[in-house]
């Protein structure tokens, strides 16, 4: 058996497994049965990857592209059931079905198809792609996930991501973020959109980054460095790692970044918008942790520690301006 034809009987398996288990009642003995196929590495990957495309499923329902493939699906689904003489009656989510047929044929529609997954305001999640690679989507950000045969690739269209590749060196990882790419092999590091560039922070490993535009350089990141390719002399420099991925755990932590910026920082999570009007601060290094989203907090913290004041309007923004008579010392 080829290597290829191997693959594709995998896939074949894993689609009907898929299908098996979205039924309404499930055997016991299918259970047993499939704990025991999924043992083998092989056939794990394969059944992470149908797990992966249902949840792009609901793009692939009713799409006149599978429309044949889906009754293919659905037919083997049913031969399947007979030959187990089950009784109880084969119930698939027409969703699933599409799904599984996009897989069982080989990877027709994997190849083609670009999932793509999102975050709204405040929202943090974690996607597991098929290669066994996961991606932390960080408040309202967007990637859309194209994985070949000889490479993977994400593209960064908005906000930020958190990345853990699995390591793979036939087929390289590469995040795209505006004109800058980043490529990695099996490592951990995070990519925040920055105009139409990115800045790239590694935590573990080794990654290359480079800009598209013509002649510009090509940077190797160790662990605990950080470019922004943005930048008007874009240079590698050292940062705190922990602190710049603090977001990834639903808290922000600022280590010596002015209170202008922290308030930038805070205002990525919440609906309601601190608007710095105390130019007697803005420009002052801060320390301290906060969680994501958590506003009152940070502005309870301005408001003790330095001469301002609080003001929330009727348009959801909270101004924090100035304010002397409070006589406090700033610092």
């Amino acid at each position: 058996m080829t290597a290829d034809t191997d693959l594709d009987v995998r896939r074949r398996e894993a689609a009907s497994w898929f299908a098996t288990l979205n039924q309404k009642r499930v055997a016991a003995a299918d259970i047993t049965a499939f704990s025991q196929w999924r043992r083998k590495p092989e056939n794990a990957d394969a059944y992470a990857r149908i797990e992966t495309m249902w949840e792009a499923a609901g793009t692939l329902r009713g799409d006149a592209d599978i429309a044949e493939l889906t009754q293919g699906a659905r037919a083997r689904a049913d031969a399947s059931r007979k030959s187990r003489t089950r009784s109880s009656k084969m119930l698939v989510p027409i969703a699933a079905v599409a799904t599984v047929a996009a897989l069982s044929v080989g990877g027709v529609l994997w190849s083609v198809r670009t999932p793509a997954y999102e975050t709204a305001l405040g929202e943090r999640r974690v996607i597991v792609l098929a290669d066994g690679s996961r991606v932390t989507l960080d408040t309202e950000s967007r990637i859309t996930v194209k994985l070949t045969g000889s490479r993977r690739m994400v593209t960064l269209t908005e906000g930020q991501a958190f990345f853990e590749v699995k390591g793979d060196r036939a087929r390289p990882f590469v995040v795209t973020a505006g004109g800058t790419d980043v490529t990695a092999i099996g490592t951990r590091f995070d990519v925040r959109r920055s105009g139409d560039g990115a800045q790239v922070t590694l935590v573990e490993g080794k990654i290359d980054v480079s800009s598209r535009t013509d002649g510009a350089p090509r940077w190797s990141l160790v662990p605990g460095e950080q470019i922004v390719t943005t930048a008007h002399r874009p240079a590698v420099k050292a940062v705190d790692a922990a602190s710049e991925t603090s977001w990834t755990g639903g808290r922000l932590i600022f280590a010596g970044d002015t209170v202008e910026a922290a308030v930038f920082e805070v205002n990525r999570y919440s609906r309601a918008k601190i608007v710095l009007r105390a130019p007697a601060i803005a420009n002052i290094a801060v320390s301290g942790a906060f969680n994501t989203g958590d506003v009152d907090g940070f502005v309870s913290a301005l408001t003790e520690l330095y001469p301002v004041v609080a003001v929330r309007t009727a348009v959801d923004e909270i101004v924090i301006r100035d304010a002397p008579s409070k006589n406090v010392a700033v610092r």
